[in-house]
């Protein structure tokens, strides 16, 4: 009786390790937009580098995000740049000093300047990620399955296709 059960329980912590290794960079990769694009896989949020990292296997995707990063660093540079000359002035009037409204103006053009690029890294980013979609599921081989898996909430079970 005793080794029935730890048989058993050996059985599914090989299924539920196995299953939560197998898990690859083949899954999707879902574009959400709000006031932006941000990019998911397997439930979590990627970063620009990650999603990079992820369409490595496709060299027109790979193309595609490298711009699409050039587009989101220089975005961020602009973006902060331009929030801190906007919020010193601010940070100052609210202090009770004399602001400067000269720099919150400069940052306000920062921050515009920084619009077009952020939509350009979207633009890339998304085409980055239809590529690689478009790509995995046309990988010969590739079937419906389950996955089982073990997550931070306790047991997942997956529908892959």
């Amino acid at each position: 009786m005793n080794f029935k059960k730890s048989g058993i329980i050996l059985l599914l912590m090989t299924i539920m390790i196995r299953t939560g290794f197998s898990q690859t960079v083949s899954d999707s990769i879902v574009t959400e937009n709000r006031l932006g694009a941000f990019f998911k896989q397997n439930g979590h949020y990627l970063t620009p580098a990650q999603l990079q990292a992820a369409v490595a296997s496709y060299p027109d995707a790979v193309a595609l995000m490298q711009k699409a990063r050039n587009n989101y660093g220089i975005s961020m540079v602009l973006g902060a740049a331009g929030g801190f000359l906007v919020g010193w002035p601010l940070g100052t009037a609210i202090g009770g000093g004399d602001p400067n409204w000269a720099l919150a103006g400069i940052g306000a053009g920062l921050i515009v300047l920084s619009i077009p690029f952020s939509s350009a890294y979207g633009k890339n980013a998304r085409a980055a990620v239809e590529i690689y979609n478009r790509e995995l599921r046309n990988q010969p081989g590739r079937t419906l399955g389950l996955r089982l898996g073990y997550t931070g909430n306790g047991l997942r079970l997956s529908l892959n296709f």
